[in-house]
């Protein structure tokens, strides 16, 4: 990692060994949102193989009171961003609000190469935000369906992913959040405010009727964690447990959580549930996975990345188009509808024998460290800046 490199790569130029080259990420570093966690993931990354870096908060709204962001971010906020690599982590749609508040405060996207690490959500890339992204010097893609996404509107984005490796720490136990200490718990995250079709939490909701229904003895138990604040969601999943007579078998959890509060809830599931339409990355079945938990998932979209028959349990899936309302840019799109059946196919053994739904687990929690750990992750983004020093 030494030696004196320099490369042209658009207007801007870059030079210097890498250690001696400024690195910056920015973006919503202290957000409790999904780009923020993309962010804090690959900060944790370069800071595994002690790659100095700085980070860079460029709307400043989020509150900083979670601790274990403190812990990742540390000392590395900088309150100008030098030249050299700046890796933004901002959605397509965001970039002009970036920019404008980006030089506003002093900062020139001239004095430095600058990468875009974007999320989406289906097949292509709307072309709108992509106009947005070919401002960048060069985007980074976070899993292979993204990569593939941007590929439709002709963009090449290398792989680089992110981490999902948890923060070492203490997790809190079962009875902090009111879950039994008997039962085989699914764990399934939820979201009313913003096109929950995405999600699809009734598919959810139809693997437990099917699960209580074959297995009427077993010790099973839903924990529902719907967004924080949002009272329809609370009061959605309240009202169909009133209705199923669930009341002591489905618990939900309607307040808010911090990053070290989501870390244990999910610990102290037996399998993460996520039978989605379509996800970018999906980064809780892989954080659950990487805390040795079960995950069952659609097999389709950004958790194929590192969900496999033989690590975790993916479900079948048929492709359905989209319609007007499901989500933004859907003209011409499909995505997946979930085989609730196939999802009490795979469930169904790991009931019956616990000792192999550990086994299988141990063994996903062992390859999405490999392929998505802090280490992995760090040293793909470091590929992908050597390529800009070579």
């Amino acid at each position: 990692m030494s030696g004196t490199r320099a490369r042209k790569v658009a207007t801007r130029t870059v030079a210097g060994p890498l250690d001696a080259v400024p690195i910056t990420l920015i973006g919503h570093p202290w957000a409790p949102i999904g780009m923020g966690e993309q962010m804090r993931s690959q900060i944790a990354a370069l800071s595994a193989l002690h790659l100095h870096h700085g980070v860079y908060d460029i709307f400043r709204y989020a509150g900083r009171t979670d601790a274990v962001h403190e812990a990742v971010i540390g000392s590395r906020e900088v309150d100008a961003v030098p030249g050299g690599i700046r890796i933004f982590h901002v959605n397509g749609d965001e970039v002009e609000r970036v920019f404008e508040a980006f030089e506003a405060r002093g900062n020139s996207l001239a004095d430095g190469v600058n990468i875009v690490v974007p999320a989406w959500e289906l097949p292509a890339y709307p072309e709108v935000w992509a106009k947005q992204l070919r401002r960048f010097d060069m985007v980074w893609a976070l899993s292979r369906f993204i990569q593939q996404s941007l590929a439709t509107v002709g963009i090449t984005a290398p792989l680089v992913g992110q981490s999902v490796e948890p923060h070492p720490g203490p997790l809190l136990p079962r009875r902090n959040f009111g879950i039994r200490e008997s039962a085989f718990v699914l764990l399934n995250f939820f979201d009313l405010s913003s096109f929950a079709s995405r999600k699809n939490p009734e598919a959810v909701l139809a693997l437990f009727d099917r699960l209580r229904a074959e297995h009427p003895y077993a010790d099973l138990q839903l924990v529902l964690k719907a967004k924080e604040g949002e009272r329809g969601a609370e009061d959605w999943a309240e009202s169909w447990v009133a209705g199923q007579g669930a009341a002591n078998r489905v618990h939900v959890i309607a307040w808010p959580l911090d990053t070290m509060g989501v870390r244990s809830l999910i610990a102290a599931c037996d399998c993460f549930v996520s039978l989605h339409r379509a996800e970018g990355f999906g980064r809780g079945l892989g954080e659950a996975m990487a805390l040795g938990r079960l995950a069952l998932g659609t097999n389709w979209s950004g958790n194929v990345d590192f969900m496999t028959p033989q690590n975790a349990l993916p479900v079948r899936h048929a492709a359905v188009a989209l319609k007007d309302g499901d989500y933004p840019h859907w003209q011409g799109q499909s995505w997946a509808e979930p085989d609730v059946d196939h999802a009490v196919e795979l469930l169904t053994p790991m009931l019956s024998d616990p000792t192999r739904g550990r086994a299988l687990a141990q063994r996903g929690q062992t390859e999405v460290l490999q392929t998505h750990g802090n280490r992995a992750i760090g040293l793909r983004m470091i590929e992908q800046i050597e390529k800009l020093l070579s």
